[in-house]
């Protein structure tokens, strides 16, 4: 929660509403048929009125342009914590994702922000100085990059295929930050960012978070291992609004849970040990 919210009194009792929901056969399927698809890919879930699983990204409702992209990155279907995790993301439920490094959870928070993007700017196209509408934070340049990466194969696909330009912008150190900033006063929809260089924009007023509302911290035990703790919460304080909140982790020590406690809304916790890279059908590989 944002410091500006503490002082308001304000305290968000439910989930960020969207407008995407599970193809309608899912809804007559029986409780016990989701539980079986979890036991069988090693999937542990807590939290209230979770989504269904579903293992095909045709079901998760993706533009075909998106598909095809994960398709020539031999990626045909998703990994335990794609299964579980992308329709909870799409639904606009927080989440506490425990995962490890090569679980495929990248995919998990960053095609969701594509898509939200997307609607956001067939409704009403970004201008100059606006956004970011989705903000990534990660612990190391090398990582931000990747994650980067990422999300520009699968923009450059859609805007191939007719649909709007996603912007996305990476903001690290060791990089220009005129470079940055020219980058971002155009209009951005997704930045992708150290929490160094980020408290850097912030505190120079380049960043500004008023109409940001999706936000993923990857990697936060390293962040807090890294001594990033108190710059992710000065973070979380120039939010203006609800905003849905995503936190992967490979492990979850104290530190980590009391975060989560506080600054997520009745969160979904998803757990894939490594013993779930064992029922993969297709190994994905990285972009």
């Amino acid at each position: 929660m944002a410091v500006s919210e503490i002082a308001k009194g304000v305290v968000y009792t439910d989930p960020i509403k969207t407008g995407w929901r599970p193809p309608r056969y899912f809804q007559n399927m029986p409780e016990s048929k989701f539980e079986r698809i979890r036991k069988k890919w090693h999937i542990l879930v807590e939290g209230e009125d979770i989504p269904p699983p579903i293992k095909h990204f045709k079901e998760m409702k993706f533009p075909r342009a998106i598909i095809n992209a994960l398709k020539r990155t031999k990626i045909h279907r998703p990994t335990p914590i794609q299964v579980q995790g992308i329709p909870a993301v799409l639904t606009g439920r927080d989440i506490i994702g425990i995962a490890f490094t090569g679980s495929g959870k990248t995919l998990v928070f960053t095609l969701p922000i594509i898509m939200f993007s997307l609607e956001q700017e067939k409704a009403l196209p970004f201008g100059r100085d606006e956004g970011p509408y989705g903000l990534i934070v990660v612990p190391s340049r090398e990582l931000a990059k990747q994650t980067c990466d990422v999300i520009q194969n699968f923009t450059r696909a859609l805007e191939a295929d007719g649909f709007p330009s996603i912007r996305t912008v990476l903001c690290i150190g060791g990089s220009s930050m005129k470079d940055q900033s020219e980058k971002i006063r155009r209009g951005v929809h997704i930045i992708v960012a150290t929490p160094g260089r980020l408290m850097d924009l912030l505190d120079k007023k380049i960043v500004n978070l008023d109409i940001c509302r999706y936000l993923c911290l990857d990697e936060a035990d390293r962040m807090i291992d890294m001594g990033f703790e108190e710059d992710v919460r000065t973070i979380f304080s120039y939010f203006k609004c609800q905003r849905q909140t995503l936190l992967f982790s490979a492990t979850m020590p104290k530190k980590i849970q009391n975060f989560a406690k506080s600054a997520l809304v009745k969160p979904i916790t998803i757990n894939v040990g490594r013993a779930g890279a064992a029922s993969l059908d297709v190994i994905q590989v990285p972009f």
